[in-house]
């Protein structure tokens, strides 16, 4: 058998991040933020702004119950309902006038002296005086607490603080933190790579090995557009069948899977004891198609065992297209797995040498695209999946302990602060995750400075259209303009991302109840408030 492990550790694909050159960037900044002071006193020509109020449109609602360790919302909050206290606007017109002249002034400067784009500093931010009773009241809940935190995008400011650095069970909101490694540890344009590898199997047989590259994205025909089913199964298996027509191949061929990358349980015993049978997540494993699913649609169960199920459809595959070129082979009628103790289990280099051949081999959508996929669906398996690969690049165990240390290790390295941060998935599934809102925005605050890390804000889910909160939000002030992760466990809600204020101004905020009864509909209705409150924010 092959000597090489399903799941290669794959040289670091990601870049460092260049603190010499943030120090750079940050002084260019500055350097640009004094002239831009000096030409915000011109002449400028006020325009009032827009009279949208903030606050929350009316929309009918439905309560449902959400099942013990969901963190995929099971129905629409729609828009915040007509209960709800209207939150009065309190921007001014004569307060926000932008100042056109300069920003038109800076934007011809800073192209000609390629400085970066300066026009957001003549963006105003929000007064953190008047901002706080707004959101103090938005984020008012029935039962249970709240914690929140609310950054200026542009300098990192923390504009709102309540109980921000107390470390609270976020569900969902962890899936940030994970793309956020992923992407620092991996690189956005990390691919992996599913392989069949072809050897001997007795005399006068032929074993074609599926060596799992840790793609749970898989799909089962050709390869296709969409970064879910990327890499098909289909394809592989006709490459495969092509190159054992090249090689002369015949007899009888068996199919073997190797997927012996990952370690340790393959379910989390931090997880509650219906994840598993209620579709949330399946076994943990580094091959499997459509996120752990038969089909490419989130309606569908989950698989008992991904990974052989994919095996089986490719099996299927080669015998098919087998019988298209007319090959003089038989196909063996099982499908196994490679024998525990002839996959190695400890790989010496990325790239270890095998004593079979490599017939054939697809590869998956960027990292970058999988991590948006993940986020605005909230895949559970992709992210577990994700945590393992991350994990194994950076040299530790592809296990739940070795993918939750590597995401601390990760985020302590690109200066987040991580006291009193705890992880024991990369999906959230688990109740036993601690996390701060402040540490949450402090991440999105790093991925938006860092280009290779921008797809963990970039991808998040929009209110009112796309995602998670596409039927979130709907009518009001937030609608397009906020993006983010929603998190629901069964007595969490949360809601972590980005939203641009009335006057344009990119703030980061993070809202997670903790502590709510099973009907979540307040909770869930009191975090979706806080966002309009800041997109219908001039609040000075």
């Amino acid at each position: 058998m092959t000597e090489r492990p399903a799941l290669r550790r794959p040289a670091r694909a990601g870049r460092p991040i260049s603190w010499t050159a943030r120090a750079a960037k940050v002084a260019r900044v500055a350097l640009g933020a004094m002239v831009a002071t000096l030409l915000a006193g011109c002449t400028v020509i006020p325009v009032p702004a827009s009279t949208g109020t903030s606050g929350a449109a009316a929309s009918n609602t439905t309560s449902s119950t959400t099942s013990a360790g969901s963190s995929q919302p099971s129905q629409a909050s729609g828009a915040v309902p007509s209960s709800t206290t209207a939150l009065p606007s309190t921007a001014d017109p004569a307060s926000t006038a932008e100042p056109l002249a300069a920003a038109s002034a800076v934007a011809a400067l800073t192209e000609f002296l390629d400085f970066p784009d300066l026009t957001p500093l003549l963006v105003p931010s929000p007064d953190p005086e008047v901002l706080s009773p707004l959101l103090d009241e938005a984020l008012t809940v029935q039962d249970g607490s709240v914690s929140a935190a609310v950054r200026d995008g542009l300098t990192g400011e923390l504009l709102y603080d309540q109980g921000a650095d107390t470390a609270v069970v976020p569900a969902s909101a962890v899936k940030v933190l994970t793309a956020v490694a992923a992407l620092d540890v991996l690189g956005p344009d990390h691919r992996y790579t599913t392989a069949a590898v072809g050897m001997p199997a007795g005399p006068e047989g032929t074993a074609v090995v599926l060596e799992a590259g840790g793609d749970v994205m898989l799909g089962t025909g050709a390869n296709a557009d969409e970064a879910n089913g990327r890499a098909g199964l289909g394809t592989l298996a006709l490459k495969t069948a092509e190159a054992l027509q090249a090689q002369g191949t015949t007899g009888t061929v068996s199919v073997q899977l190797d997927d012996s990358g990952y370690e340790g349980p393959a379910t989390s015993p931090d997880w509650s004891g219906d994840i598993v049978s209620s579709g949330n997540a399946s076994v943990v494993q580094p091959m499997a198609t459509y996120g752990g699913r038969a089909v490419p649609s989130r309606d569908t169960d989950r698989l008992h065992d991904p990974a052989l199920y994919a095996a089986e459809v490719f099996r299927d595959q080669l015998a098919a297209h087998a019988q298209t070129l007319e090959l003089d082979i038989t196909l063996a009628a099982e499908t196994s797995r490679v024998p525990a103790d002839s996959a190695a289990a400890e790989p010496t280099s990325p790239e270890p040498e095998s004593t079979g051949t490599e017939l054939a081999s697809v590869q998956s959508a960027s990292l970058a695209e999988q991590m948006t996929y993940m986020l605005q669906s909230s895949d559970n398996q992709v992210a577990e999946a994700t945590g393992r690969n991350l994990a194994l690049a950076a040299g530790a165990p592809g296990s739940f302990s070795g993918a939750a240390q590597t995401i601390e290790e990760t985020l302590a390295g690109l200066e987040v602060d991580t006291t009193g941060l705890a992880l024991v998935d990369a999906s959230g599934l688990s109740g036993e995750n601690l996390v701060s809102a402040s540490q949450l925005t402090a991440a999105m605050q790093v991925a938006t400075t860092a280009p290779d890390l921008e797809a963990a804000v970039t991808g998040l889910p929009v209110a009112g259209e796309q995602g998670t909160l596409e039927e979130r939000m709907v009518g009001t002030e937030a609608a397009g303009n906020v993006q983010a992760k929603t998190g629901t466990l069964s007595s969490v809600a949360s809601l972590t991302g980005t939203v641009k204020t009335e006057d344009g101004r990119t703030l980061l905020f993070s809202f997670v109840a903790n502590g709510q009864p099973g009907v979540l509909d307040n909770a869930r209705f009191a975090v979706d408030r806080g966002a309009v409150v800041l997109a219908g924010c001039g609040c000075r």
